[in-house]
């Protein structure tokens, strides 16, 4: 939206409430105002139609008592009348508003709501539907805030509900248009052949008989595009409806006129198929909106709701997290999540912070450990003391950075919106002049010049202009699906394959994410392998896990069994003591451990009685992961991880990455994200855990692998649904050269226009060939797109 901040010298009043303009007044397009409410109301009303007694309308009535009417200051004041809030106080909800038709919608629910006492700050997304208030309870209530919304003739409605990616409003209106402009066209077929032959009276029933099929579309199906057009005028922007308006409404009327005339030159067939395309993209953007309520969904509910508080007289409770103050005592079992960060007081576990770190080895806690939110501890109980409240915590920051990210990245814009920006006033000047030269030189009468009019508007209606994109993406779509890769966001499409930086995350992307037995079995005896797989099984330990699967022998029966939280298991078989765990643990029991080289493997060991052996286990990389790395190897290739740096360093060092960083919490990979797109360049990242949420939603190109955590899913702009990482460079050139595609359809698509706009202008072109001129360009498009 274009605004300007200078003063017309033709204009002294607001178009909207008459107010004197001064000079920090608002012009957009040929209206001035005295201040932001003034314009974003009269937008509302005028997207509505409703201008017409608009001192009465529930809009204008709220932003008069809201002070948002002849209000230039209206900015300083909300920020003046604003009272304090204590961060303690302050709660947050997220919500979807629907009815917004503009972004003047959004513009107006911010300042209404930005005036209530008790709102510190909120934010209105028109592009997702989505809003986000933070606020105090104690001046009012979730409900209230509703009710501010619902009196301005809006619906918010809780992410909790259950909704559905495409409105049943929409999906009946497209499924009316396709049955409608398909009996239309095959009404339309006697007609063409009437033309061209004596009329036997059948061409005009049914021409008469497209008019009727045509009615529903016009009216029912066409009402959100037109909408849509009003919105596009009153900000200024002309995308693909203004075209499709113009063109639809042109030939609608004509055909009707030509009609009562007694005359068969009707082309309701032809706009009724434009408007169904037109629905079809807009199904398709809904789901896009989707797309992002649902990561807003699932990220809201990763946060823990609720946690046991042990209270002052010894007793438990499970208590909401937003009563949950810094110092208080949480206990916490096994199997249950860590509800808050703090540091345990007391007792043994182990927890598994691989969300957080993307390390999947558990990691053991005792008194003075940290815990953090989100964790989930896997065996043994804690007591630990809450170091930071809800909002301070790394899981909620995580939350709220990945929130904001949703909101600010970059939505998709269609390739054909930028040349439309110029094309629909030229061709309107083109159609206006066309039929004033007629008149003007007297060239035939009235109808000639309507007929050219018409014919210009008619070879430059978008149906070709329309799908050049989107049957190349469409395609494109249909080549990554079969790859196993499935597009979330199409704006990727615009991006992947272009001067790029790949940034992977480590374990799970290019490792498998999976704790193995690497070595050490093979030093073991039959007898003593059983022992170990005896051992192992009656641990829940990961580690214990991943050695009890990689060994095929029946295990022994072992008695006396007592596990060590975060230490190592012990037990007896016959009178011999047999032990697992770590060097600590064997040195606890009195056995000496084998010296160990530096490994990037962990080390286990293993001993009966006194006899101790080493067991290695570690994380294997995916079978392709070094061929996927080389096949990149013209882009800069970056690993990304939480691990330790002897892990990280060698997986880098095994695949050739270009650098690698390790030790990187989810915040410091956010970081390191944004530095890369400061310096210019395009970021694809691959991750999928919620430590990499932060990281795909900022990247250019977010991609999530199938074994994805739900939030890496739901924030990704392209799924994997394969583990072979080989087919990115087969994505990126299928990207590049659908882009290619894109770019010829175009040019094919304005130069067939320009070519019929010049036979239309000098009359040998009429509006039935030019009819036929428009459907033959839409077939030349559609061949060359299934080159893709």
């Amino acid at each position: 939206m274009d605004y300007s901040f200078a003063m017309d010298k033709t204009a002294t009043t607001c178009h909207l409430c008459d107010h004197a303009l001064s000079h920090h007044s608002i012009q957009e397009g040929h209206h001035f105002f005295c201040c932001p409410g003034c314009r974003v109301v009269f937008n509302i009303l005028s997207s509505k139609k409703q201008l017409e007694g608009f001192q009465t309308h529930p809009v204008f009535v709220q932003a008069v008592q809201a002070g948002l009417i002849s209000n230039p200051s209206l900015l300083e004041e909300i920020r003046r009348k604003q009272i304090p809030i204590p961060d303690s106080e302050l709660q947050r909800c997220h919500f979807e508003i629907q009815e917004m038709w503009c972004p003047s919608c959004a513009e107006v629910i911010r300042l209404i709501l930005l005036q209530q006492t008790g709102i510190r700050n909120c934010v209105v997304d028109y592009t997702t539907d989505l809003a986000s208030v933070e606020f105090s309870l104690r001046h009012l209530s979730r409900n209230e805030i509703f009710q501010h919304i619902q009196r301005l003739g809006y619906q918010p409605v809780s992410l909790d509900e259950k909704r559905k990616a495409v409105s049943r409003d929409l999906s009946v209106r497209f499924i009316v248009a396709a049955f409608c402009s398909a009996n239309s066209m095959m009404f339309a077929y006697p007609i063409y052949a009437a033309y061209f032959h004596d009329d036997d009276g059948y061409g005009s029933l049914f021409a008469w008989l497209s008019f009727v099929a045509s009615l529903p579309v016009v009216t029912f199906c066409a009402w959100p595009i037109l909408k849509r057009f009003w919105n596009s005028l009153k900000v200024g922007l002309y995308g693909m409806e203004a075209l499709v308006i113009i063109g639809v409404f042109t030939a609608f009327f004509y055909s009707l006129y030509e009609l009562l005339q007694g005359g068969l030159k009707v082309y309701f067939d032809s706009m009724t198929v434009v408007v169904t395309f037109v629905l079809l993209g807009k199904i398709i953007e809904s789901k896009a909106k989707f797309s992002a309520k649902s990561a807003l969904t699932a990220l809201s509910r990763s946060l823990p709701r609720r946690g046991r508080k042990i209270f002052e007289n010894g007793c438990q409770e499970f208590v909401p997290v937003k009563e949950i103050r810094r110092g208080d005592l949480l206990i916490a079992h096994a199997g249950e999540k860590i509800v808050l960060d703090g540091t345990v007081i007391s007792g043994e576990g182990v927890c598994d912070e691989s969300f957080l770190t993307g390390e999947p080895l558990p990691v053991a806690k005792k008194e003075h450990c940290i815990v953090l939110a989100g964790s989930i501890l896997q065996n043994g109980s804690i007591t630990y003391r809450i170091d930071n409240e809800e909002d301070a915590s790394i899981l909620a920051k995580i939350v709220n950075v990945v929130q904001n990210d949703l909101w600010q990245k970059t939505t998709y814009t269609r390739a054909v919106d930028k040349i439309v920006q110029w094309f629909i006033p030229l061709v309107i000047l083109i159609a206006l002049t066309t039929a004033s030269a007629c008149l003007l030189f007297n060239i035939g009468d009235l109808e000639t010049a309507v007929l050219r009019a018409i014919a210009v508007l008619l070879i430059a209606c978008p149906c070709a202009i329309g799908i050049a994109a989107p049957l190349v993406e469409a395609q494109t779509m249909h080549r990554f699906a079969e790859l196993g890769a499935l597009i979330r966001n199409r704006g990727a499409l615009a991006i992947l394959g272009s001067k790029t930086v790949f940034v992977f995350d480590k374990t799970g992307t290019i490792t498998e994410g999976k704790f193995v037995l690497l070595s050490g079995l093979e030093q073991l005896s039959h007898t003593e392998q059983s022992l170990l797989k005896g051992i192992a099984l009656r641990s829940s330990h990961l580690i214990a896990q991943a050695i009890a699967k990689a060994i095929q022998t029946d295990a022994a029966t072992l008695t006396h069994v007592l596990e060590h939280a975060g230490m190592g298991i012990s037990a007896f078989f016959q009178n011999h003591r047999i032990a697992l765990g770590s060097d600590l643990f064997m040195k606890s029991l009195g056995i000496s451990v084998p010296n160990q080289t530096n490994s990037s493997s962990t080390l286990v060991y293993f001993a009966i009685d006194q006899k101790c052996h080493i067991l290695s286990l570690g994380d294997r990389l995916r079978r392709d992961a070094v061929e996927a790395i080389s096949a990149l190897k013209s882009s800069k290739t970056i690993l990304l991880s939480g691990d330790a740096e002897n892990s990280v360093k060698a997986v880098a060092e095994a695949c050739g990455f270009s650098e690698w960083h390790a030790r990187c919490s989810p915040l410091e990979k956010r970081g390191f994200i944004e530095k890369l797109r400061e310096q210019g360049n395009k970021v694809v990242m691959i991750g999928d855990g919620i430590n990499d949420a932060p990281s795909l939603t900022l990247a250019h190109v977010g991609i999530s692998m199938v074994s994805a955590s739900d939030i890496s899913i739901h924030v990704s702009d392209i799924l994997l649904t394969t583990e072979r990482l080989t087919i990115l460079p087969t994505l990126c050139r299928i990207a590049t050269k659908g882009r290619r595609i894109i770019r010829q359809n175009l040019f094919w698509a304005f130069f067939y226009n320009v070519i019929g706009i010049a036979l239309a202008i000098f009359g040998m072109l009429s509006p039935l060939f030019a009819a036929f001129a428009m459907m033959t360009s839409s077939l030349i498009i559609l061949l060359n797109s299934r080159k893709q």
